[in-house]
């Protein structure tokens, strides 16, 4: 195999295995996006950029049915550079008339789904019918709908070209002329077979949104196609050859009919606020939060959805008097050019509290004429709450007061958390040495029931009478008891035959040999003469156990930081106090940078981002406070200040509510029970599952966070593929990317793309 043959199969494998995820689209249409009964059409799937690791997958919902599939490949080499698609065709039938719409269609590539839009599709009871115009090649069919219109009432316009052969070339077509009227930009060509006098023809047809600006009879002028006719050479023309036996062509234009229409003018009598909204129309009053504060601006929205002259519907007058209103804006979301779909204009307001207290703001007097019913009509969406808090932010050359949450608790940027593992060492170590002199003194023991034996073996061996009976006495209870113990209670028969002998003897019951007994206890407590145990090594590592806990303690406890670090922190606080805040900022974001991870220093620039206004960096502190410290009163306080001015949507906890002394202090205490509860397994476990629970909490919230972190949104920005905006300060989810642009979940439902610039990772 030569090189270049290599080369060109490692290019060929790396195209097959899909290129980077970031680089992958897919899009799906149909060929036709109406059809009848008994006819078909094509989804095409392609996916370029990558290559799908499994068939795609999508459901079809009941009516249609799924005739044949395939695929292909292609691949090319551009600058250098191999990139490569796929393509799928599925061929769809349809056994009921209805609308239906297909996907989103799934395609995984590597990791990671992509999926497309959803497709929509008409099928017909019956094939189509249009009119018979004429009997040449082609007809131009130009109809609106309605012909009587009001003045601003939407209108359809709908351009057929109706063939009757096939053309040589694809025909040049011109639109009519629309005077008098504001045009909505035309959907896209759509070809069908339609019934014409009992012939099939083949009908492409495209639609346009019309709006009569101007009452009195109006003209919609014609539409003209230059269309291309082949014709076969005659073979009974002589001279036919001259031509190569190349097909004549021949040129003609088709002109549609001007069609006329009566515009009617608005009744009289229209209230005040109407505006010129002519259709149906529902509204949405809405707020982006239901609390604030008197210095930090909300946005309130007014959703106008429905069908009519949504392009030209211009915006109400928000006037009220607990508001002032600083900004507005326009969004569209139209329908489709066929004009049969709703669509939405939202209106923007950002405003600004004048008053403390609970408001209640009402929308906008927003006033539309319905042509259905032939009357003004208008809608009141219930009013608005919202909770407005004290100031919050100071003005421009204002001095900023450092909050008191702050000014009570000095901060120490440099010193160091207890670590939970090191503290249940520790506390392990501390319950080995408190076991281990607790066994020394058991040893102790043990020496003081030596002495008794040996005491007795002696007198056994010296005395007579009674006195050597009372010994034997004694001797063979303890014996007895001794025994029982080894023996989980049981006991020894032949102890007890020998004591009651002992007894009888002692009280005169009976002569006794003593010599026989003397004999068999002295056997006896030799063979349970406890052994000579002193301790000491028992004791020796009970004390180096407890100087192991004492070290571990001070290494892995809590440490203060740098003098430097506290006194450059307690600076830049009086610098917050005096008024300048911007130094302050750059001070306590100094200390950051360098490494100084402290929950004070995130809070501090989470309040220095809220006083300059900037919500998105605000929340994105807090965020990185809470990573750090479970329970924090300052990021706490500052917290609830930036959910008052909008931030923190969609946030969820980083961690438990648990600090790290609080782990390290757990830790250290099930430590010390595992160690003590030694030998009694089943507790010992259990209290070292608690100590691992508290010593492993925090490393695998971090690795949780790792793998799942959040993305907070620094500027306003709408969600591309859903029909939402973000605001700043909102906490998002980051699922895919492409370039310049992430695939962003929003919520449970809401997932579109952004531009990479208006979001903010916590980083470090």
């Amino acid at each position: 195999m030569t090189r270049w043959t290599r080369a060109w199969g490692l290019a060929l494998l790396a195209l097959l295995a899909g290129g980077p995820a970031g680089a992958v689209s897919v899009d799906a249409r149909l060929e036709r996006t109406t059809i009848s009964l008994g006819e078909s059409t094509t989804l095409v799937l392609t996916v370029e950029g990558g290559q799908a690791t499994e068939n795609p997958r999508f459901d079809l919902p009941a009516g249609l049915e799924l005739l044949g599939s395939g695929q292909s490949r292609s691949m090319t080499w551009t600058n250098g550079t191999f990139s490569g698609s796929t393509i799928y065709r599925y061929e769809i039938g349809a056994t009921a008339p209805g609308h239906y719409s297909l996907g989103p269609i799934l395609v995984r590539v590597g990791r990671q789904v992509w999926k497309s839009g959803v497709l929509s599709l008409e099928v017909a009871a019956a094939a189509a019918r249009v009119p018979a115009l004429g009997t040449g090649p082609a007809d131009l069919l130009v109809t609106v709908e309605p012909r009587d219109p009001y003045v601003g009432q939407p209108m359809v316009l709908r351009v057929r070209l109706v063939q009757r052969i096939a053309f040589a070339e694809d025909p040049e077509y011109s639109p009519p002329v629309t005077t008098g009227f504001w045009s909505d930009r035309p959907s896209a060509p759509e070809s069908f077979y339609a019934d014409q006098s009992g012939a099939q023809v083949l009908v492409t047809e495209t639609r346009t949104r019309l709006y009569p600006l101007a009452s009195g009879p109006a003209t919609i002028g014609e539409a003209t196609a230059t269309v291309v006719l082949g014709s076969p050479r005659d073979p009974t023309d002589p001279l036919s050859w001259l031509g190569g036996g190349v097909a004549r062509r021949t040129v003609q234009v088709i002109r549609s009919r001007p069609v006329r229409v009566t515009v009617r003018p608005l009744p009289g009598g229209a209230p005040a606020a109407f505006a010129g909204a002519v259709g149906r129309y529902e509204l949405a009053w809405t707020a982006d939060r239901g609390r604030t504060s008197r210095d930090v601006p909300i946005t309130l929205r007014l959703d106008v959805r429905g069908t009519g002259n949504l392009p030209l519907v211009r915006a109400p007058v928000l006037d009220d008097p607990n508001l002032e209103v600083f900004a507005a804006t326009v969004e569209d979301s139209l329908g489709g050019p066929s004009g049969s779909g709703a669509g939405r204009k939202r209106f923007q307001w950002t405003v600004l509290a004048r008053r403390q207290g609970n408001l209640e703001l009402s929308a906008p007097e927003f006033v539309w004429f319905d042509p259905a019913a032939g009357q003004y009509r208008g809608q009141n969406p219930p009013p608005v709450r919202l909770a407005v808090g004290p100031a919050l932010l100071k003005g421009a050359g204002s001095p900023s007061l450092l909050p008191p949450v702050f000014a009570r608790r000095p901060i120490d940027p440099g010193e160091q958390p207890p670590r939970p593992w090191g503290c249940a060492v520790a506390g392990v170590a501390l319950g080995a040495a408190i076991a281990a002199w607790r066994g020394s003194r058991r040893g102790l023991v043990h020496g003081g029931h030596r002495d008794r034996v040996l005491a007795w073996a002696r007198a056994l061996e010296t005395a007579s009478g009674s006195a050597f009976w009372q010994v034997a006495d004694e001797a063979c209870a303890w014996l007895e008891e001794s025994e029982a113990r080894k023996a989980s209670g049981a006991r020894d028969g032949m102890l007890e035959a020998l004591r009651s002998r002992i007894s009888a003897a002692r009280y005169g019951q009976g002569g006794g040999e003593p010599e026989a007994v003397r004999r068999v206890m002295s056997e006896r407590l030799s063979k349970a003469l406890p052994p000579a145990a002193t301790g000491l090594g028992l004791r020796t590592a009970a004390v180096a156990l407890a100087l192991a806990a004492v070290a571990g303690a001070i290494v892995f406890g809590p440490h203060a930081g740098d003098d430097r670090d506290e006194a450059r922190a307690r600076a830049a606080d009086q610098l917050a106090r005096s008024g300048d805040l911007d130094r302050a900022r750059s001070a306590w974001y100094a200390l950051w940078r360098e490494g100084r991870r402290h929950p004070g220093l995130a809070a501090r620039l989470a309040w220095g981002a809220i006083e300059a206004g900037d919500v998105g960096h605000a929340a994105l502190w807090v965020l990185r406070g809470e990573r750090v410290a479970g329970r924090d009163p300052g990021i706490t306080w500052v917290g609830e200040r930036v959910r008052e001015g909008g931030g923190l949507v969609g946030a969820q906890p980083l961690r438990l509510p648990v600090t790290s002394l609080e782990w390290s202090f757990a830790a250290a205490l099930f430590g010390l029970a595992a160690a003590l509860a030694w030998p009694r397994a089943r507790l010992a476990a259990l209290f070292a599952l608690v100590t691992l629970v508290a010593s492993g909490a925090e490393p695998a919230a971090a690795w949780l966070l790792a793998r799942h972190p959040p993305v907070v949104v620094v500027r306003a920005v709408g969600l591309e593929g859903a029909d939402i905006g973000l605001e700043p300060g909102q906490v998002v989810r980051v699922r895919g990317s492409n370039g310049d642009r992430l695939l962003i979940r929003a919520g449970r439902v809401a997932e579109g793309w952004v531009p990479r610039s208006a979001v903010e990772p916590l980083g470090r």
